[in-house]
């Protein structure tokens, strides 16, 4: 047998030289399945706006149908990954993200739109939690951090080329939003024959179903642990921030007289930043052996990027450094988070798809809930939804910090 052939022992897996080529493969879903697709739909709105005769409330309830659903399923759809194994989760997940998203191409008016986005919306937010929790089974601890970022260095790719090909580069190119649409929604179907190939059938149980009570046994079970409580509440704070101050600065810069493109580029800024700093800060945790600081380093410059969104007004460079400081460890964060929720003290490998269920719900909640707060007051100031995101960005600092035990990382 080759050694890049995939180990019929699981407790081989990592050793193996194969876990490159599962690493590799998660990278790449994340950039086709997630990131890429997110941001070229928002890019795509005014074209999908005046397709289907939308308006700005429309539009903006389809953007925010996906987390609204997420924070129902994402539950359920960790007790599936525990269940039923990251093999034949990623397959089926990938193809109902690839049919849902490619339907939604076909819309015909806001209802269908709204239908077929909430189904997509219902199971492309599990995906992630699948890619985690194969991290987990295929690297040591030693490595984890490493292989978290490079995983989220293929959603963060994806997140700043879609923002800047869907609209200007793809749409041209095939007609409109409606071949993108189907586009990506094909290229999902295709990663998952490619998963079904290339990720090893060694998950194969006799009683695989789902029951009801099991789960929320499950879930009372990993909300024991305060060491999980504090990941979810921080992952709460983040996930309002980046979504409050990713939602709302464009369209606050142009009501400060800043034009369409410098505005864009401050976006730009934030995910260029990250997708630098994800792969050598998830590293440090390796080498530090403590993923929660470095998380916490994470969310201080978050904050301290937003407060400054607050302070610099017009100024151009002081909007671009700000946005600079807010990016450069988002997604170094949303890496460690997967990665320090597989290794919490106590809690089995079995639980792992349940426990990062439970994070997920509190982390579509913040999405969902903190970024209308912020634009709310905008009453008194056009600034001031800053404030707000910026201490829900010092809530997650204070969360990580309260929990006193310092945890290590033996090497294996």
């Amino acid at each position: 047998m080759s050694r890049w052939s995939p180990p019929r022992d699981p407790s081989e897996r990592q050793n193996s030289p194969y876990r490159w080529v599962i690493l590799a493969m998660v990278t790449l879903s994340g950039f086709l399945v997630m990131g890429f697709p997110t941001t070229s739909l928002s890019a795509l709105f005014s074209e999908v706006a005046d397709s289907l005769d939308l308006n700005l409330i429309e539009i903006g309830v389809i953007w925010g149908v996906g987390s609204g659903m997420a924070i129902f399923t994402a539950l359920v759809g960790g007790a599936f990954i525990d269940v039923f194994g990251t093999r034949r989760t990623l397959v089926a997940l990938c193809l109902a993200t690839g049919c849902f998203g490619a339907l939604r191409g076909f819309a015909v008016d806001f209802w269908s739109l709204f239908l077929f986005s909430m189904l997509f919306g219902m199971v492309q937010p599990i995906l992630p939690m699948n890619f985690v929790k194969l991290n987990r089974e295929w690297f040591a601890s030693r490595q984890l951090g490493f292989a978290s970022g490079v995983m989220s260095a293929g959603f963060a790719t994806g997140l700043m080329l879609g923002s800047r090909l869907g609209a200007t580069v793809l749409s041209p190119m095939l007609g409109g939003w409606r071949p993108v649409l189907i586009l990506t929604g094909v290229c999902a179907i295709a990663l998952a024959l490619i998963w079904a190939v290339v990720h090893p059938p060694t998950e194969r149980r006799a009683s695989a179903r789902i029951d009801i009570g099991q789960i929320i046994r499950n879930l009372r079970y990993v909300m024991r642990f305060r060491e999980l409580w504090v990941i979810a509440l921080s992952v709460f704070g983040v996930l309002g921030l980046m979504r409050g101050l990713v939602g709302y600065v464009p369209t606050y810069l142009r009501e400060i007289g800043w034009g369409v493109v410098e505005a864009d580029t401050a976006i730009t800024i934030f995910f260029f930043c990250s997708l630098i700093g994800v792969v050598p800060i998830s590293h440090l945790s390796d080498r530090l052996g403590n993923r929660r600081i470095v998380m916490a380093f994470g969310t201080t410059m978050m904050t301290i990027g937003t407060i400054l969104m607050y302070l610099v007004g017009d100024n151009f460079w002081g909007v671009m450094l700000a946005m600079a400081l807010a990016g450069f460890t988002f997604d170094s964060f949303m890496a460690l988070k997967g990665a320090y929720t597989t290794e919490v003290d106590g809690l089995e490998i079995v639980f792992v798809g349940s426990a990062l269920g439970f994070v997920g719900v509190l982390q579509n909640i913040g999405s969902t809930l903190t970024p209308p707060l912020g634009n709310a007051l905008t009453t008194d100031a056009l600034n001031s939804p800053f404030l707000l995101w910026a201490a829900s960005g010092l809530f997650a600092t204070v969360m990580l910090l309260s929990y006193g035990k310092r945890k290590k990382h033996s090497p294996q």
